[in-house]
């Protein structure tokens, strides 16, 4: 495939058509695409006219201005869907502005467009905040996935770190009293599954994702307020960004539902969610001029009855790797 462009980083290569065909087969739309192209260094018109050309589209047209990499922030449409059909979007779609971009999502969605979907799967959106964006998603996993997640788990479960702010080593702190247990991207088929699914519907590639991690709390435990991106002030967590970059967002799956307690809080925004079986709650705190968003600072409420169990995904602005 050759395409060509003026300036930036802009060669094609096996890898890339590899990565953008088992991408489209997945689902990703167009959209998604270029923003991830975007977040790696691409140059935006040849991430545009790559896409495009992936997609069978028809090039976008020249005198359009290109989308910077500020605007590829995480969408802001409400109306998104990932089935194959829905991908097919014109590529002069991608030029346009973020509210843009969501109407023309609805445009061109099948019914039902506040769903996202998955080989077969479908994903309700049943909540959705717009700044900082965040969306609760039902039915992310079946009971069957999240029952064989915990039992995956079981055997390895160890206190949960944090990372030391000075250090950058993992130290245990009362602040968070969950037990968990750490799994490879693509370490078991359920997992491979999953990760897929997840990159759906975040719109960010798998290989921008941490290990998923599996947490168990018990009654009484909790994770007091905290932000999920790193400080590139402190020098522990400076360490953290030669591995992927800075994290840009963060998903929590719900794995059992509590008999009471154990929401994820928002202190900034107002707002918990309760955790529910199967549900997800995804929050991204990248912001467009690439700054990041302290009204993502959230907690793990106490388990006041019973225990909870959730899965987390974090993920990076680069593909990531597990050593420094």
């Amino acid at each position: 495939m050759t395409i060509e462009t003026k300036g930036g980083y802009c060669s094609s290569s096996p890898e890339l058509e590899r990565w953008l065909a088992r991408h489209i087969e997945q689902g990703f739309t167009a959209e998604a695409l270029v923003r991830s192209m975007l977040r790696s260094g691409y140059e935006a018109s040849f991430a545009r006219d790559t896409v495009a050309a992936a997609l069978g589209l028809p090039m976008p047209p020249t005198a359009t201005p290109p989308m910077s990499a500020h605007n590829a922030a995480p969408s802001t449409s409400r109306a998104a869907t990932s089935s194959a059909s829905s991908s097919a979007l014109h590529a002069s779609q991608l030029l346009q502005s973020p509210s843009s971009q969501a109407s023309a999502q609805t445009e061109n969605a099948q019914p039902g467009g506040n769903v996202f979907r998955h080989l077969g799967h479908s994903i309700p959106i049943l909540f959705a905040l717009e700044a900082p964006r965040v969306l609760l998603l039902q039915n992310l996993l079946t009971d069957a996935e999240c029952d064989a997640l915990v039992a995956l788990s079981r055997g390895r479960l160890e206190r949960s770190p944090v990372v030391n702010p000075d250090t950058g080593d993992e130290n245990l702190i009362d602040a968070r009293t969950s037990m968990g247990a750490m799994f490879q991207v693509g370490e078991h088929a359920l997992i491979e599954r999953i990760e897929a699914r997840i990159a759906v519907v975040t719109g960010l590639p798998v290989e921008h994702g941490e290990g998923l991690q599996i947490l168990n709390y018990k009654p009484g435990g909790e994770y007091q307020p905290h932000f999920d991106y790193f400080n590139p002030q402190r020098p522990g967590e400076a360490r953290q960004l030669r591995v992927g970059g800075q994290r840009v967002a963060t998903l929590v799956i719900y794995l059992n539902s509590p008999p009471a307690g154990g929401a994820t809080a928002f202190p900034k925004l107002g707002l918990e969610v309760a955790p529910v079986k199967g549900n997800a709650v995804f929050f991204s705190y990248q912001l467009p001029d690439g700054g990041l968003d302290d009204r993502t600072l959230h907690a793990g409420l106490p388990v006041e009855a019973g225990e909870k169990w959730i899965a987390t995904k974090w993920l990076r602005e680069h593909p990531y790797r597990s050593s420094i």
